[in-house]
């Protein structure tokens, strides 16, 4: 079936803009899309008109955790949540993200192969959801960073084996904690976990199987290792170290010159949750001493020619996948970075980061119909991203004002 959609502006996600807009697609791909006036429908074509709206791509998180809660407890939730548990949770938040506008996430780190039981089920039509990349469960060293839902690795032999045995799974993609972290007791933010020749192994081996690699890396040693080895995508990338927060402009530019991925995983809970509803390993003393610094490598970050994405690390401690875009309004408000540079980041820039850039992530003809209807336009003010409208995903409307189709 064909549909024709107009509105008063289009944004295709990769930096073009239209005014007075028009975008038909017929099933799940678009077919054209332009100026209303340069579009005219064939006889039967369904139209519906979206007045003042803002047409867009479906966003695109490319660092959520379905089976965590995103509640202030939920670090310390997961670390005794049942297999039964995280199942119910995750389809709670393929829901929640939906009906937000996003329309794709990839997830990294679940537990077993949750997570893929629960993307087979969004593709089948069984439960609604975005599409979802995933990772099953990451890989980790014994007690390291989320070890209580992770593969425990500590050998080359064991590091070779744990992405065969992922990928034979079902898992699209593989994730390692190249560092320690902020979610579990005794894991070391400031310290990597596996060598660059570990870090090389997951790499080789896993793009011998045709699957791309994110490494978890807070601290610069880690980052090194990881950009050394080919690692795909820098989840976090934190520039943390023994004296601080700062960009090693030496290895960012070897970041871009290789076209490595930064994926920001930053909770939004950072901007909008006081400090004191935040229960984790990590105390208010230590939140407090890390944000401006962070922020300011993030700014450096996206002022660079660096391939950043927007990922939120939904599920973290008060990070609720459904709240994306008060992620995205953080960077533009609170960090001043152009809104057309975040909403790129969150949409083809992400997709491609991900292994879909040929089919989602910008609105062209040929491509999927993932799109959403903003009430009002994000370019002038991103808070527009909070009042989705209407979400299409495969050219059929997922979620409309709210309320999830079924």
């Amino acid at each position: 079936m064909s549909i024709l959609i107009k509105a008063a502006k289009l944004i295709d996600g990769k930096g073009t803009t239209i005014e007075n807009a028009a975008l038909l697609m017929d099933g799940d791909r678009i077919t054209a899309l332009g100026r209303q006036a340069d579009i005219q429908p064939a006889e039967g074509v369904e139209v519906i008109e979206a007045g003042d709206r803002t047409i867009m791509p479906g966003l695109v998180d490319a660092h959520v955790h379905l089976v965590n809660s995103g509640g202030p407890l939920s670090a310390m939730d997961a670390r005794s949540a049942s297999d039964d548990n995280m199942m119910i949770l995750s389809t709670k938040n393929a829901l929640l993200a939906i009906r937000s506008g996003i329309t794709t996430i990839r997830d990294l780190g679940g537990k077993g192969f949750i997570t893929v039981a629960i993307r087979d089920a969004i593709a089948k039509g069984i439960i609604p959801g975005p599409r979802v990349v995933s990772c099953a469960a990451a890989l980790t060293i014994t007690g390291g960073q989320a070890h209580f839902k992770s593969l425990e690795v500590d050998t080359l032999d064991e590091m070779k084996k744990a992405v065969r045995y992922t990928i034979k799974g079902g898992a699209d993609c593989i994730k390692i904690f190249g560092s320690g972290g902020n979610a579990t007791p005794g894991s070391n933010p400031l310290a990597a976990q596996y060598s660059m020749e570990e870090f090389r192994v997951a790499a080789e081996e896993a793009h011998r199987l045709g699957k791309h690699v994110a490494a978890h890396v807070h601290p610069t040693v880690a980052i090194r290792s990881a950009v050394e080895a080919g690692i795909d995508s820098l989840e976090h990338c934190s520039w943390m170290g023994p004296g601080g927060i700062s960009v090693d402009q030496g290895l960012l530019e070897e970041i871009i010159n290789k076209g490595i991925t930064i994926s920001l995983g930053f909770p939004a809970s950072w901007y909008r949750v006081p400090l004191d509803e935040i229960q984790d390993v990590m105390d208010r003393d230590g939140r407090e001493a890390m944000l401006e610094p962070r922020y300011r490598t993030i700014r450096e970050m996206y002022d660079s020619d660096a391939r950043v994405v927007a990922s939120s690390d939904a599920g973290s401690t008060a990070t609720r996948i459904d709240e994306f875009a008060l992620l995205l309004e953080f960077l533009v408000n609170r960090l001043e970075i152009p809104a057309e540079r975040v909403i790129t980041s969150a949409t083809s820039l992400a997709a491609e980061a991900i292994g879909l850039g040929k089919e989602t992530g910008s609105l062209e003809p040929g491509k999927k119909a993932d799109i959403i209807l903003i009430d009002g336009d994000p370019l002038s003010d991103i808070t527009a991203l909070q009042r989705v409208d209407t979400v299409i995903k495969d050219g059929r409307v997922a979620a409309h004002q709210g309320q999830v189709v079924i």
